[in-house]
């Protein structure tokens, strides 16, 4: 009898023992708390990528809450809204201890590294002046990163190269044309007026390009801008990332500089093509790099 007895209890112990496990794991995967919380915020993102429920929320690089939902903006909310980019809406729980948000609050997307998860980072803001409201609604930045600038330069880079195969094609036909001139020089005064027209062609595709590069030098602008006011509290990873895109934007400055000499020798006389004189002195690349207003391609 006092055998089947401890049979009994051990089987039974078993029992709630599986069923306080099953009920821990159903809460912490559901997200359910039993006390609501009492500070939220609203943050309006273009895009959510890497965050999901119970993503961690930062302030000043601090842990201070979690994302406790996550959901679209209906067609009107999108159209009504200052930036009509904005598709999704983020839902934060803040912690108690932490002080009124003041109304200057910057909120984006970060990562500790390339591979950690993303969470929400919140910036300290000024202190003094006015402080949100409990669930306000605040614009999110997006997140700008190697990735992002990487992606943005594909298309260039696409560009360049076709830019670059059809200045080949150009050069070829040019060397057949210089041949057929020490033959006959009425073959080749005829087959001018078309290299003239492939190089305004170029001389276009190119100009698109560097308008392109500003472009990208405009967006890793906002990194700079928005990565300054975290990079006090972000780990040696973060600070080694901003230093190899600075690198990135210095190539662009010396390409960029360089090709203007190109479009202008394109632009004011494309003979020069064909009856190659005596080569302009560019820019060096170490004045380029330390100068922080633009400078001509060619030394004066």
């Amino acid at each position: 009898m006092k055998r089947n007895l401890s049979d009994y209890v051990v089987a039974l112990s078993v029992i709630v023992c599986s069923v306080i496990l099953l009920a821990a794991l159903t809460i912490a995967l559901s997200g359910f708390r039993l006390k609501k919380p009492t500070r939220t915020l609203q943050i309006d993102f273009e895009d959510v990528t890497g965050v999901k429920l119970h993503s961690e929320v930062r302030y000043a690089g601090a842990a201070a809450g979690r994302v406790i939902a996550i959901r679209h903006l209906s067609r009107d909310q999108r159209e009504s809204a200052t930036n009509q980019r904005n598709a999704v809406r983020v839902t934060v729980s803040l912690a108690d201890d932490l002080p009124p948000l003041p109304a200057d609050v910057i909120a984006t997307l970060s990562s500790d590294t390339l591979l950690s998860p993303m969470f929400v980072a919140l910036s300290a803001g000024t202190p003094g002046g006015e402080t949100l409201a409990n669930n306000a609604v605040i614009e999110g930045h997006p997140a700008y990163g190697i990735s992002q600038i990487a992606a943005a330069a594909g298309p260039l880079v696409d560009n360049a190269n076709k830019l670059i195969d059809n200045l080949n094609n150009t050069v070829t036909n040019l060397d057949g044309t210089v041949t057929s001139v020490r033959n006959d020089l009425g073959e080749f005064m005829p087959k001018i007026p078309p290299l003239i027209d492939v190089a305004k062609v170029d001389l276009e595709e190119l100009q698109r390009i560097i308008k392109g590069l500003d472009d990208v030098e405009k967006n890793a602008n906002a990194v700079f801008e928005n990565a300054g006011k975290f990079v006090g509290n972000t780990d040696k990873q973060l600070q080694d990332q901003m230093k190899e895109l600075r690198v990135i934007l210095l190539n662009l400055k010396v390409v960029s500089t360089h090709a203007k000499a190109l479009t202008e020798t394109l632009a004011e006389k494309p003979s020069r093509i064909l009856f190659s004189g005596k080569g302009n002195k560019l820019t060096p690349e170490a004045e380029i790099l330390k100068s922080k207003e633009p400078l001509p391609a060619k030394k004066p």
